[in-house]
């Protein structure tokens, strides 16, 4: 029984030390590419908004924030996450009676939203050298920040932040689209969508067919995430609490979470080309002056006053006499009988051409039915026409059911 102890101890002993070495690795891998002891501003990579900072868009949070944010533990964060999803849910999908949100809602939303970010960050939660698998289902959730935060940028309605916000929105969707890539919650065609160059042309048809294709998979993606939504909240009570517990298992948790960061990379596709767009026009506006104020146009050139050299008295005295017996308005240049022989001149024109061209019809009808001499052929002509018209009707008929249009987003 001794010897059986110590074989027990030895055996949990080298397990232990195992879990160690393997404990180690792990964060000897994430101090090789993160250095703890630099700021994280410095050290953008190690976060889920590792590529940020490169882009010269600055996207750190107030000091206000930040010193809040600090001290967050891992549970204390997922509850700040709870409170900024639930306020991005609403953005997304308003209510009727819900009034649009005021620029300074945004503006704290997204203080929020950069804080939290700058956290997940310092508590080294995501690696670069991670897969999907190594992603624990707790932290899978905080890949969501640099979607919600560029979906809260864009919104931005005042025109002198507006084109600030939109860049950085499209730093968080690109970003964020690339972590999604490298985990493979991504479809390639949004990947593809996503990395196109702004000035590549494509055709309309697949520009359509892109689209089209794009919207059915983020529709079957909104009846999951709907779906499962209204599972955790017949089991949980809440639809947003993030965890698992009773029916709602983890597994359950994991597809919600993948099948949200598949729908927002959809929405990143889609943002990214309009912001694209959108872009140069807010560089013109702003070349222009402002918003409803078109390029200035040069001042018309100034005309020099005319001058009437008179040499002596009478000739002014003369000037005046024929200056006040003009007539106000412009007389006419012919009189009403004139005018009625003009009148009657083109009328005569008009009747003359119609004569001539019903006597060329005519002319040519009587010539294709021999004079009359082929009775019936006119009529046997315009049943044939007939014919042949319906059943072009008919086979159009048959090609093209009713109901088979694009009607009621019927696409298929």
């Amino acid at each position: 029984s001794r010897i059986s102890r110590c074989l027990l101890l030895l055996l949990s002993f080298t397990s232990l030390v195992h879990n160690i070495l393997l404990f180690v690795q792990k964060k000897g891998t994430v101090a090789m590419e993160c250095n703890p002891n630099e700021d994280y501003e410095e050290t953008p990579e190690c976060g889920p908004v590792k590529d940020y900072a490169k882009e010269g868009v600055d996207l750190s949070p107030p000091d206000s924030e930040a010193i809040k944010m600090e001290e967050k533990t891992e549970f204390q964060l997922a509850h700040e996450f709870y409170d900024a999803y639930k306020a991005c849910r609403k953005l997304q999908h308003p209510g009727d009676n819900d009034e649009p949100p005021t620029d300074t809602e945004l503006r704290e939303l997204s203080s929020k939203l950069k804080a939290i970010a700058r956290r997940v960050g310092q508590l080294r939660l995501f690696s670069p050298n991670e897969e999907l698998e190594d992603v624990s289902t707790a932290d899978l959730k905080f890949l969501l920040v640099p979607a919600l935060l560029g979906t809260v940028l864009s919104l931005t309605r005042d025109y002198e932040e507006r084109f600030g916000a939109l860049k950085q929105a499209l730093v968080c969707w690109k970003g964020f689209a690339a972590d999604c890539n490298r985990l493979g919650v991504a479809h390639r065609n949004d990947i593809k969508c996503i990395d196109r160059d702004p000035e590549e042309s494509m055709d309309a048809a697949s520009k359509r067919d892109e689209k089209i294709e794009r919207y059915k998979r983020s529709k079957e993606l909104d009846e999951k995430v709907n779906y499962l939504f209204g599972k955790k909240r017949e089991v949980l009570g809440d639809e947003f609490f993030w965890g698992h517990g009773g029916a709602f298992d983890e597994e359950m948790e994991r597809e919600l979470v993948i099948a949200l960061l598949g729908r927002a990379v959809s929405q990143a596709a889609e943002e990214i080309a309009s912001i694209e767009s959108e872009l140069p026009l807010l560089e013109m506006m702003a070349a222009r002056g402002g918003p409803g104020k078109g390029s200035k146009k040069p001042p018309p050139p100034t005309e020099k006053p005319w001058i009437v050299r008179l040499q002596d008295r009478e000739e002014c005295t003369r000037l005046y006499k024929e200056m006040v017996f003009q007539c106000p308005y412009q007389l006419p240049t012919m009189s009403l009988a004139e005018f009625a022989e003009g009148e009657m001149a083109d009328m005569r024109e008009r009747q003359q051409a119609q004569a001539s061209s019903q006597a060329r019809q005519k002319y040519d009808d009587d010539d294709r039915w021999l004079c009359g001499d082929r009775q019936g052929a006119k009529e046997d002509w315009e049943e044939e026409q007939k014919v042949y018209k319906d059943r072009n009707w008919d086979d159009w008929k048959d090609e093209h059911p009713y109901g088979s249009g694009n009607k009621n987003n019927n696409i298929s």
